[in-house]
């Protein structure tokens, strides 16, 4: 078992890899979400790993109950009972500390840079490049580190859209210099 059996809606969201604006990025999110129908759960799929596993968000949170959104990846993190567990920015954080202790400094700022990449909304594809040929022998597989970043900026942006977003995450990464 992994994806929790309810009544959720299941969708594939629209590629948002070619978004380059936060303004963009948040109407895009925003009228998607608009035409839920009221007292319904929604599951988007909205990235797939090359070991077919997928990173999906559910609606409503549990906190705000308004644009907030969960993150989930298919069987990387697991409850007792076999159903997918969200990621925290501590477990991406945990991870990132993991990978500067195995890396030497200039392949861990590659990281970073790469991180950077999708902190400005540039592609993942453009990110990735940067660190595809990096050693990784413990921790999350770097194309999982840069997509679910994604997500938890995204997340962030949604729910401080009027305050500071995906900058708060991206403050917490920075400390890992």
């Amino acid at each position: 078992m992994t994806i929790r059996e309810d009544e959720s809606i299941e969708l594939n969201l629209t590629s948002i890899d070619n978004i380059t604006d936060r303004a963009e990025l948040g109407k895009l999110m925003l009228n998607t979400f608009i035409i839920e129908n009221c007292k319904t759960k929604y599951r988007y799929f909205v990235e797939t790993l090359i070991d077919g596993s997928r990173i999906y968000i559910e609606r409503p949170g549990r906190l705000n109950k308004g644009c907030d959104f969960v993150i989930y990846v298919e069987n990387l993190l697991l409850f007792r009972n076999g159903n997918d567990k969200y990621p925290k920015h501590d477990d991406f954080l945990d991870d990132l500390k993991i990978k500067k202790q195995l890396l030497i400094t200039n392949q861990y700022n590659l990281l970073l840079d790469a991180i950077h990449d999708i902190y400005q909304l540039r592609t993942y594809q453009s990110a990735f490049i940067k660190i595809k040929d990096l050693p990784n022998k413990q921790g999350w597989s770097y194309e999982l580190l840069l997509k679910l970043v994604r997500w938890f900026f995204i997340e962030q942006d949604i729910t401080y859209w009027s305050k500071s977003g995906r900058e708060m995450l991206y403050n917490e990464i920075k400390k890992t210099i």
